[in-house]
């Protein structure tokens, strides 16, 4: 799995980023009372380009994970991340984790998937497309999906806090596998079919309505079928994963067209 890089909080750290970068951090580290609102702005005010992330770009990231992800800067209550999207890369169904307030910002035409969970239940809420430089508010509360549909890849800009000192600011955050029908916990990314070694541990059990799950098996058959293409490692449990998704594709598909 790719290993997120993790600077020392010193001066150090901070002197290796571009300008921009650098006035983000500034302006995170003197406000005291966080809100979304106020990152959506400082990322404005920052005026960061695509150019300035590309030393934390990983788009040669293991065809295991969803989507390359590299940590910037660790400020104590809040992190900066750079998350590379290839064409066809998709995040698991998640949330944040400790995460309390934040913000992304999206350097290429990206989506972005919204779900609401009810008890135990899982809909689809929005379907949103991303325009390059958009930047789209993140609480503690957001289930989302990112994705790249597009035919270029693109990095996006990632702030997460707390509202005091946190380890992992993003730690036990939660997966909504619906091919397993439960919530996983992860201290790292949020990648579809999580090893075990990945999964810390489990949750509540999980529904949802046919278009959602028959979506999410989809997008987990594909990237399923990119990893057996690459002849990676441990080919039984890829292949066995890759069978049952396909059989519930099926039997979901099914369903639809006789009620359709």
């Amino acid at each position: 799995m790719t290993q997120t890089v993790e600077f020392a909080r010193d001066n150090q750290s901070f002197s290796r980023l571009p300008r921009s970068l650098q006035n983000l951090v500034v302006l995170l580290s003197q406000t005291s009372s966080m809100t979304s609102k106020r990152v959506e702005q400082y990322l404005k005010q920052a005026q960061i380009s695509s150019e300035d992330l590309q030393s934390w770009e990983t788009f040669d990231h293991s065809v295991r994970d969803s989507y390359g992800r590299q940590l910037v800067y660790d400020g104590g209550y809040f992190e900066i991340m750079v998350m590379s999207w290839l064409p066809g890369d998709v995040s698991a169904i998640h949330d944040h984790g400790q995460a309390q307030w934040g913000a992304v910002q999206c350097f290429g035409a990206g989506t972005h998937s919204v779900y609401r969970l009810v008890e135990n239940q899982v809909f689809t809420e929005a379907e949103i497309a991303l325009l390059p430089m958009e930047i789209m508010k993140v609480n503690h509360s957001l289930i989302h999906q990112m994705s790249n549909h597009s035919s270029e890849p693109f990095l996006s800009l990632h702030v997460y806090g707390c509202y005091d000192h946190q380890d992992l600011i993003t730690g036990n955050a939660r997966i909504f596998d619906l091919l397993e029908g439960r919530v996983q916990h992860t201290n790292g990314g949020v990648f579809f079919c999580l090893p075990e070694s990945e999964i810390i541990s489990r949750g509540q059990t999980l529904e949802a309505d046919r278009l959602t799950t028959l979506k999410h098996h989809q997008q987990m058959r594909d990237r399923l079928l990119n990893i057996l293409d690459h002849s990676e490692p441990n080919l039984g449990y890829w292949e066995s994963k890759l069978a049952l998704v396909e059989s519930k594709i099926q039997e979901l598909s099914t369903a639809i067209s006789l009620v359709g």
